[in-house]
């Protein structure tokens, strides 16, 4: 009889030691953050305008083959080495077969070769054959707003290593990384007029040297999330 109690009371111990020696959970390291934004900002300069130019021709039909080259001999006066391209084109004729084009050629032009272009326009315009400015915009080129970004991107980052540092100087103990950085949408660009964004066909005897390149604001926005381990307990 007395074994069988034995028996029994050990056979009861046995899971109350399991319990006691059961490894107690162990719960992921929590995160003390600090957060803050940033944002940075430039501008976006361009040295060369879009330059359309209106070009109206009435011929005979049976000259229609040589109007095309006539047109681009006729530009190679007005900015040299300019790239004109064909951007709008509209061609009918008449009762009396007369044939009429109207067309609109672009190039992107400095600024240096803006001054007198009506004037050279009309010089080279003739009979059959006339030339004027249609628009002249000072509107960045894609590559030169993607060169914005590219730099806005590099200085937000320098932005949030410096501040990093900073926050690490103020709590040396601590040992703050860069836990996560959240950039509020696209860059976003902004005209900003100097003189005109955009210029109607001038009279003749304008000069469009006066006029100034534009800039276009771009600016960057991002939230950022320092983090360190939190102290155990």
């Amino acid at each position: 009889m007395r074994s069988l109690i034995l028996a029994a009371a050990f056979t009861l111990a046995a899971p109350l030691a399991s319990a006691q020696t059961a490894p107690i959970l162990a719960y992921p390291p929590q995160n003390d953050t600090v957060s803050l934004s940033l944002a940075t900002e430039d501008w976006v300069q361009t040295q060369t305008a879009r330059t359309e130019m209106a070009v109206d021709a009435s011929l005979p039909g049976s000259d229609a083959g040589k109007v095309r080259s006539d047109i681009m001999g006729a530009f190679k006066s007005l900015a040299q080495g300019a790239d004109w391209r064909f951007t709008a084109f509209d061609r009918n004729q008449d009762a009396s077969a007369l044939e009429h084009w109207h067309a609109v050629i672009e190039a992107r032009l400095p600024e240096t070769q803006l001054g007198g272009l009506s004037d050279r326009a009309k010089q080279a315009s003739k009979p059959g054959l006339q030339i004027q400015v249609q628009n002249v915009d000072f509107s960045p080129t894609l590559a030169e707003v993607e060169a914005t970004k590219a730099k806005l991107r590099t200085d937000m980052y320098k932005k949030v290593n410096e501040a990093l540092a900073q926050l690490n100087q103020s709590e040396p103990d601590r040992k703050y990384r860069i836990m996560r950085i959240d950039f509020n949408g696209p860059i976003a660009t902004q005209p900003v007029p100097r003189m005109m964004k955009t210029m109607a066909a001038p009279a003749p005897e304008s000069d469009m040297s006066e006029n100034i390149a534009l800039f276009e604001k771009a600016q960057l926005r991002a939230n950022v999330t320092f983090a360190t381990l939190a102290p155990r307990e």
